[in-house]
C-alpha cells in the first residue's frame, strides 16, 4: 500500500520536492557543482565533529589537529581538484579569490567569505589583537565590542551586517597543511590571498565543552588547533556566510 502511494504521489507531483533526477532529467554542471559542495561540507563537518569528541573522550588530552582534526582539514581541501573539474558556476577558477574592492576573500569550497587583514591602522588592521570575554566566559571581549561592532555598525563593512567569527571547523579550513607530515605549507599557514597574517593564534567562536573560560583557537604559525582562555588577548578574522 505504501509503495502505491509513493506511485502515485511522484505520478501526481505531489512529491515533487523529493523526486529523483531522473524525473527532472539530467542535472547541469552548475547543480552538480553544488550538490558535490555540499556533500563534502557535510563530509568535513561529520569528521571535525568525531575529531573533536575523540579529543574530549581521551580527556582532553592531545591536539586533534595532529591527526584527526588536520585529515579532516586536508581531505576536503582535496575535494577543490575534483570540483574545479567540473568547470561551472562556483566550481570554476580558483578556489579563493579576492572580491572587486580587495577587502574580503571568498571560499569557493565553503561558501564562506572571510575579511582580508591589512597595515592600515584601521579596524582591518593584523597587528589588532582582541580578548574573547571581559573575564568570565561570556561573549563580551573586545573581539565582540571591537571587531565586530565596528564591522557591523554604521553602513555595515562591504555594506553586509552579519559578520560574525568563526566556528572552530570553519577557521580550521583555511589553514594552509601540507598533506605528510603534519605541519604547515607555508609560514603563516595561510593563503597568502588573505592579506597580511600573523603566525600567531586567532579566536573562533567555539566555546570549550569542558572548560567554558577558554574558547577554541588555531596556530597560524603550527597549523594546530588547541584552546586559550578567553581573557587573553589574541587575533581575529571576521566571517560571512558559508554553505
Amino acid at each position: 500500500m505504501l509503495a502505491r502511494l509513493i506511485v502515485l504521489g511522484i505520478a501526481g507531483g505531489v512529491v515533487a520536492g523529493c523526486m529523483p533526477s531522473a524525473v527532472y532529467g539530467a542535472e547541469t554542471p552548475e547543480q552538480h557543482c553544488h550538490r558535490e559542495r555540499y556533500r563534502a561540507a557535510a563530509k568535513y563537518a561529520a569528521c571535525h565533529q568525531k575529531a573533536m569528541g575523540r579529543h574530549h573522550g581521551s580527556g582532553g588530552v592531545g591536539d586533534p589537529s595532529v591527526a584527526a582534526s588536520w585529515k579532516c582539514t586536508v581531505k576536503y581541501a582535496a575535494n577543490w581538484s575534483r570540483l574545479r573539474a567540473i568547470g561551472a558556476g562556483p566550481c570554476d577558477g580558483n578556489r579563493f579569490e579576492t572580491d572587486v574592492d580587495g577587502k574580503t576573500v571568498t571560499d569557493k569550497l565553503t561558501g564562506l567569505v572571510w575579511e582580508r587583514k591589512t597595515g592600515d591602522g584601521t579596524v582591518h588592521d593584523v597587528n589588532n589583537s582582541y580578548t574573547w570575554s571581559a573575564g568570565s566566559a561570556d561573549a563580551d571581549g573586545t573581539v565582540f565590542s571591537g571587531l565586530l561592532q565596528s564591522l557591523n555598525g554604521g553602513a555595515c563593512f562591504t555594506g553586509q551586517c552579519d559578520w560574525r567569527l568563526p566556528t572552530i571547523a570553519e577557521l580550521a579550513t583555511i589553514r594552509l597543511l601540507s598533506t605528510s607530515p603534519v605541519t604547515c605549507s607555508g609560514l603563516p599557514c595561510i593563503d597568502p590571498i588573505f592579506g597580511t597574517t600573523m603566525a600567531a593564534i586567532y579566536w573562533s567562536s567555539t566555546t570549550d565543552a569542558v572548560t567554558p573560560s577558554d574558547a577554541w583557537v588555531v596556530f597560524f604559525d603550527s597549523g594546530h588547533v588547541s584552546r586559550a582562555g578567553k581573557a587573553y588577548a589574541n587575533y581575529a578574522r571576521a566571517v560571512r556566510g558559508g554553505l
